[in-house]
């Protein structure tokens, strides 16, 4: 239902009219979520509605886009939503997911740091190992070469 301030009434929930897609395919895939709601504000569960849609929309980002801080505080956020009825354990495995993702992208960037740290020092050992090579090659031509009559006498 269409209200005269840009929104649209779904599923007992007011949402902005560009949100009502969202809203649908958050019911239509996960029914339970809202069917235990304990607040019957309307303001009070757009304002949950509108916070489990920025959550979501946090969930979405890459890992890398996301500080520890930043999901800690998205969890805390999915602990909020289900203490007031929500049920969300579809976004909380994704959100366990995406904390997986962040320490693994974590572990894997601090071991390809050790391994360019490891490239680096066997580049300067190869160097200094060039460098010992070319002094060898230029003994061993200078130690070959013939004496002229002037270096003998």
């Amino acid at each position: 239902m269409w209200n005269g301030d840009g929104t649209v009434e779904f599923n007992g929930f007011r949402v902005l009219y560009s949100e009502v897609e969202y809203v649908r395919r958050i019911f239509e895939r996960h029914p339970e979520t809202a069917m235990n709601l304990r607040p019957k504000n309307q303001l009070v569960k757009n304002a949950y509605m509108n916070t489990l849609l920025d959550l979501i929309d946090i969930t979405c980002l890459a890992p890398q886009e996301l500080t520890e801080e930043e999901l800690r505080d998205a969890e805390n956020t999915l602990l909020d939503l289900v203490g007031v009825g929500f049920e969300l354990d579809w976004l909380k495995r994704k959100l366990e997911e995406l904390c997986v993702k962040k320490k693994k992208m974590e572990a894997r960037g601090a071991r390809m740091r050790e391994l360019n740290r490891m490239i680096v020092e066997q580049r300067q050992v190869l160097l200094a190992l060039e460098v010992e090579l070319k002094n060898e090659e230029n003994e061993a031509v200078s130690d070959s070469a013939r004496l002229g009559f002037e270096d003998v006498v």
